[in-house]
């Protein structure tokens, strides 16, 4: 029985990725690292990102979200389709310029985002009315991130999509995708935990993320008082590789070893990896095992779409194995 898209609601702006390491390699003399000196906008949006994976892996896959009626949309529209996401639920914008997104490099391949503009974006602009009366007898997954909450009117949107799709029983897959400074806003706190308690399954930064979103210091801890709810918690954290918290129990996947290129689109694609493997019937140890895969092959290689497709997957696993 074939399945029913997967419902990616979310962010999609143009990235411009910096090098900002190689620049400092050139400027004291490194010939070599002119070469990698390139800036040119590429798609991207966290959750864009993660619905591009899920297609990957053929498992259909809608995005909804806004950009503009412009050059970047276009590019953003048209890179979605070529992965066969639907677009049928983004809305172009004419009013409003597409965002974009400052990705710094470091000598580690590791990004630092800064958000053009920083307020207002257009990725913040999803109205209630791009969703159809009828999502919930279309859709078998929807999956959203803390990103959203931070302004409205796509706040509010995506809260109540994820109470409409937690009452109809529709999985919900809630990426943290915040940092902290974000927290000193009383609005989006109380999205956040609203959010958390509407997620079926909660992934995030093991760093970070997970312990700020159950206001705990440590990983372990934070991880086990958001599974109280019933949620099944993911806490990623990089080359250590992953965490699987579920029904009392505590799995660790270890990561696998690659050599890191770009670590932008990694948790992006670890998500995808993972719904699409839940959608194909495997079970919850076994999905976070080929999202850790995926993770470690979009590391491996440059750009943040870098998710592998299915044959490609398999190989990997294949070499690995």
């Amino acid at each position: 029985m074939p399945v029913k898209p997967v419902l990616c609601l979310g962010d999609v702006c143009a990235d411009l990725i910096i090098p900002y390491a190689a620049a400092l390699k050139a400027k004291a003399g490194d010939l070599d690292s002119y070469l990698d000196l390139d800036v040119h906008p590429v798609e991207g949006g966290s959750v864009a990102n993660t619905a591009c994976a899920i297609a990957r892996l053929n498992v259909p896959v809608m995005f909804c979200g806004t950009c503009g009626l412009d050059a970047y949309g276009n590019m953003l529209k048209e890179g979605l389709e070529r992965e066969g996401v639907d677009t049928t639920l983004l809305r172009m914008e004419p009013d409003k310029p597409t965002q974009l997104v400052l990705l710094v490099l470091n000598e580690q391949g590791d990004r630092t985002a800064f958000a053009c503009p920083a307020h207002f974006g257009s990725q913040h602009s999803i109205l209630p009315g791009q969703i159809p009366d009828d999502i919930t007898d279309r859709i078998s997954w929807l999956h959203v991130s803390g990103m959203m909450l931070r302004e409205e009117p796509a706040a509010s949107t995506q809260m109540t999509l994820m109470r409409k799709c937690k009452d109809a029983k529709i999985p919900v897959s809630f990426d943290v995708n915040v940092r902290i400074e974000a927290m000193q806003d009383p609005l989006f706190r109380e999205n956040l935990i609203r959010a958390r308690e509407l997620a079926d399954v909660i992934l995030g930064s093991a760093i970070d993320e997970i312990p700020m979103l159950a206001e705990e210091r440590d990983a372990q801890i934070a991880a086990a008082k958001l599974t109280e709810s019933g949620a099944t918690v993911i806490s990623r954290n990089g080359d250590q590789g992953a965490d699987l918290y579920e029904n009392g129990t505590h799995t660790h996947a270890p990561a696998f070893p690659v050599t890191v290129v770009d670590t932008v689109g990694a948790g992006d694609t670890f998500d995808g990896a993972f719904i699409a493997a839940k959608l194909l019937g495997f079970s919850t140890q076994d999905a976070v095992f080929e999202a850790n895969a995926a993770a470690a092959f979009c590391v491996a290689h440059r750009s943040g779409r870098a998710a592998p497709t299915r044959a490609q997957l398999d190989a990997f696993l294949s070499e690995m194995m």
